[in-house]
């Protein structure tokens, strides 16, 4: 007679089907070498040119005074965040040569990285198609735009990789995830400063989730602040949050922003019409308790896009992940036919980025003439001071630039989408001319080059007559050598003091 405890016995004892764990195995394989592939193709116009933009040249100007020994904020600066200047040097040591494919490559895997991370949040919350989806438009949309905006390894782009990571992981519920959160969104912060705005929907996400203690917000904030705190170990902490936070009050006036209707209505479309399907998706999502931490992050991106009322195409990167993820959860919404056009037209706005990135002329110049006089002049430990915003001259000869700074825009106030002219000067960042003229006496550069005389970018409107300490430095030091390019030439004649005088 079989008892009751027989039957437990062998149900217990009988063995359980278990899942096919090497096909899954496989399949998660798979999907990751999918969507590293799908990154790396999309980002080849990249991976055969060097420059798409005067931000990466700028960029790699400091990656190599870095790379030399150089220490960013004093013998090399720009108004911007360490890490991408570090990631450059640091590949610029690891190859031996100022080549940017590594680096353009090293964009693509971080994309691919945000993708993937993305993918596992919406695999989580609305199953598999949901996680396809969110790595496909991550991809597609970061290279819909204009080449100079989808293909460089700018602050922007970089940012993505870390900045997916801290959306993700806020979410997560747990203390140890908003510490990872905090960590995350510091390092965006430190490649793209606006990321601090996502500090709020960060915390909000942090303490939605799980049981709503007060702790994990609280983690996950001084996680920031230690983060970026600690790039002390790398800059000079006072000069970095001066150059990165303090100084960008002239940036962020608004009040003579030029043509703002115009440049505002033509981002929003561009950005608009090659991400078309993701924002479909999103708004097919609609609002919801628990994405408001993502709507959130799409606001402070928005927000991060209008400041200054400048409305680069980059900027849009800051919108682009919380709306990807929002998307991929607007998918379960939509049916296969409506699914079918969405992927027609996401692919038309990648295709259009794509083959503009491999047709478009990032320049106009050719600097061939200037950097052979450069060469000819100087050795490769050599400084040189460009007077103008031309840092493409720094990184093609290899020069380290004299004055410290990659563009003396912070010397003359200029700033884009504003008007140019001796109004101007009263815009310059507070303490820049000081820097400069100190950067000047200690390390005179072997040659001076006076791009106003040539009117590029702007610079017909603040010839060195505009600054006279700078013209004195300039008369009583260095004489004119020459021409090229319509940009004068002056070499160091005598030694200067050491200080200025």
């Amino acid at each position: 007679m079989t008892t009751v405890e027989d039957v437990r016995v062998t149900a217990v004892a009988e063995p359980r089907p278990q899942p096919p764990a090497p096909r899954r195995a496989s399949s998660s394989g798979g999907f990751v070498v999918l969507v590293v592939a799908a990154a790396v193709v999309t980002h080849l116009p990249g991976l055969t040119r060097q420059l798409f933009d005067p931000d990466e040249a700028a960029i790699a100007t400091l990656g190599d005074v870095v790379a030399r020994g150089g220490v960013l904020y004093r013998d090399a600066i720009d108004r911007k965040p360490p890490l991408a200047p570090l990631l450059y040097a640091g590949t610029f040591v690891a190859t031996g040569t100022r080549d940017l494919l590594p680096v353009h490559f090293l964009l693509a895997l971080g994309i691919a990285g945000g993708a993937l991370i993305l993918a596992a949040e919406a695999r989580r919350v609305g199953g598999a198609r949901a996680g396809w989806w969110a790595a496909g438009l991550l991809i597609a949309g970061s290279i819909a735009a204009r080449p100079a905006a989808a293909q460089a390894a700018n602050y922007s782009q970089l940012a993505v990789l870390p900045a997916c990571g801290a959306i993700v992981a806020a979410r997560r519920g747990t203390r140890r995830s908003a510490v990872v959160a905090g960590v995350l969104l510091g390092l965006a912060v430190l490649t793209r400063q606006t990321w601090i705005l996502g500090l709020g929907p960060a915390m909000l996400a942090a303490w939605l989730t799980g049981d709503r203690r007060a702790s994990r917000p609280a983690l996950l904030a001084l996680a920031t602040a230690a983060t970026v705190a600690a790039v002390s170990v790398f800059v000079p902490f006072g000069a970095f949050f001066r150059w990165t936070f303090t100084s960008n009050t002239s940036v962020l006036d608004v009040s003579q922003s030029v043509h703002v209707t115009q440049r505002a209505w033509v981002s929003v479309s561009l950005f608009v019409i090659g991400h078309l399907a993701i924002v479909w998706l999103a708004a097919r999502r609609g609002l919801r308790l628990h994405d408001i931490d993502l709507w959130l992050w799409v606001v402070s991106g928005l927000v991060s896009v209008a400041l200054g009322l400048r409305f680069f195409d980059h900027y849009w990167f800051q919108v682009l992940p919380p709306l990807c993820l929002l998307a991929a959860f607007g998918v379960a919404r939509t049916s296969h036919p409506e699914r079918l056009l969405l992927v027609a037209v996401m692919a038309w706005g990648a295709i259009s980025g794509w083959n503009a990135a491999w047709t478009t002329r990032a320049f106009t110049h050719d600097w061939g003439p200037v950097v052979s006089v450069i060469r000819q002049h100087t050795r490769p430990t050599d400084r040189v001071t460009v007077w103008g915003s031309i840092p493409e001259l720094y990184w093609l000869s290899g020069r380290a630039p004299g004055g410290a700074m990659v563009i003396t825009d912070f010397v003359v106030g200029r700033t884009a989408g504003r008007p140019d002219g001796p109004q101007r000067l009263a815009d310059a960042t507070p303490g820049a001319l000081d820097e400069y003229l100190a950067s000047l006496y200690a390390s005179p550069p072997k040659l001076f080059l006076d791009t106003s005389t040539a009117g590029i970018r702007s610079y017909a409107h603040y010839p060195t007559a505009l600054v006279p300490p700078v013209a004195t430095f300039l008369r009583r030091y260095y004489r004119e050598v020459g021409t090229t390019q319509g940009i004068e030439v002056y070499l160091l004649t005598r030694q200067p003091p050491s200080k200025n005088p």
